[in-house]
């Protein structure tokens, strides 16, 4: 089984390239039973945050089918969204703590 986490740093201008990268998070983990998590970062964060339309679609397919998803909490508050974040479930996680973890625990970062 492979470990990925995908790290989505593409804010809302680049929306297109972080939701295809979400929907395959959703997708190996459905359908190839990968082990998979989300890092939201930057301004990843934002897009996150104000997430709508089919991007926070592809983040309700991932809670639906129990994918990690973390966001840094500095960005959070710099983008005022932690408290939405935190409420669709997503996971407050330092991100130098979040990205050694993920090395430690042998997942492949995916850049977004």
């Amino acid at each position: 089984m492979a470990k990925l986490a995908f790290w989505i740093t593409a804010g809302p201008s680049m929306a297109d390239k972080a939701l295809a990268n979400l929907v395959l998070a959703s997708r190996l983990q459905e359908n190839r039973s990968q082990d998979v998590e989300v890092y939201f970062f930057g301004p990843g964060v934002e897009l996150a945050g104000h997430a709508e339309g089919p991007v926070a679609e592809a983040l309700a397919t991932l809670k639906n089918h129990s994918v990690s998803v973390s966001a840094c909490p500095a960005n959070a508050k710099q983008y005022e969204v932690a408290t939405v974040l935190t409420e669709q479930g997503v996971k407050m996680e330092p991100a130098g703590e979040a990205l050694v973890r993920l090395v430690e625990e042998g997942y492949q970062i995916i850049g977004v």
